[in-house]
């Protein structure tokens, strides 16, 4: 019989080599890191009978035990919750409803995942790695629907304004949602959401409690075109870098759905270091 370790060793090679990149035989492993956000998960009903989960992997790629902090940023007020497990070396956990097992929450959120040490500190050596999908039974077939977006290292957060293209002119019967995640722990950060593509450009601007997120359905993607531009708007003094974007586009008939994060309209330079207490 495999050990647990040769199971689980097995699973990782599996996972990056089901999304590598090949270049001349090449293989590009998947990255880990001792913090990650997971921008948009939830346990919630959805439009036309449909009710979202979240289908989420956490696993720790170092060979020693790591206390891991959930911590949930909720839509609309910062976040007051978090919660901790931990994972044995080279073990991972998985739940389809991961919202609601792991964290006891329910509606849509942020998940913050971080590796940290005795004291509550960021573990500098934690080796984290998170699959996550969004899914839903689809009414009346059976079966079911879903969509994605990738588990971001926060050291790679640093935003200043960014291009989102999640709409793609597809027509009256799709529908939109954007999102918005600001994991400053501090400040408020408000965004203009800039559509260019209209007969007559407007804008709509969104504010973002510390530590929270916010997603808004636009309607039918046939009205604003495939771009949007979002702007950081906060006053200079508090304004961060510390935030991220994302795009969720649906087929309201059958449910096939696809998601995206913003492009960030910046390269990204001397990133900031890992949230939370340190």
């Amino acid at each position: 019989m495999k050990s647990l370790s040769m199971i689980v060793t097995t699973f990782c090679a599996i996972a990056a080599f089901s999304q590598q990149l090949q270049d001349n035989n090449v293989v590009q492993l998947l990255p880990s890191a001792p913090q990650l956000l997971i921008p948009v998960a939830g346990s919630t009903p959805g439009a036309n009978g449909t009710f979202f989960k979240s289908d989420i992997t956490l696993g720790n790629f170092a060979a020693h035990p790591e206390t891991v902090r959930l911590q949930w940023l909720p839509q609309w007020v910062s976040s007051t919750f978090s919660t901790t497990t931990t994972l044995e070396a080279l073990s991972f956990i998985r739940s389809s409803d991961f919202v609601h097992d792991y964290l006891g929450q329910s509606g849509l959120g942020a998940i913050l995942v971080t590796g940290i040490t005795s004291s509550g500190d960021v573990d500098p050596n934690a080796s984290l790695y998170v699959a996550s999908r969004i899914w839903s039974p689809q009414p009346g077939t059976g079966g079911t629907t879903s969509q994605t977006l990738p588990a971001i290292p926060t050291n790679a957060i640093n935003t200043t304004d960014a291009g989102l293209f999640p709409l793609g002119g597809q027509g009256s019967n799709f529908r939109t949602n954007v999102g918005l995640v600001n994991i400053d722990p501090i400040n408020q950060q408000t965004f203009d959401l800039v559509f260019t593509q209209t007969i007559i450009p407007f804008s709509i601007t969104v504010t973002v409690p510390p530590m929270s997120m916010q997603q808004g359905a636009l309607g039918s993607s046939s009205f604003f075109g495939p771009e949007i531009l979002i702007q950081n708007r906060t006053a200079a003094a508090t304004r961060s870098n510390l935030w991220v974007a994302y795009g969720s586009t649906v087929d309201n008939i059958t449910g096939d759905a696809w998601s995206e994060m913003a492009v960030p309209g910046a390269p990204n330079i001397n990133p900031p270091g890992p949230i939370g207490k340190e």
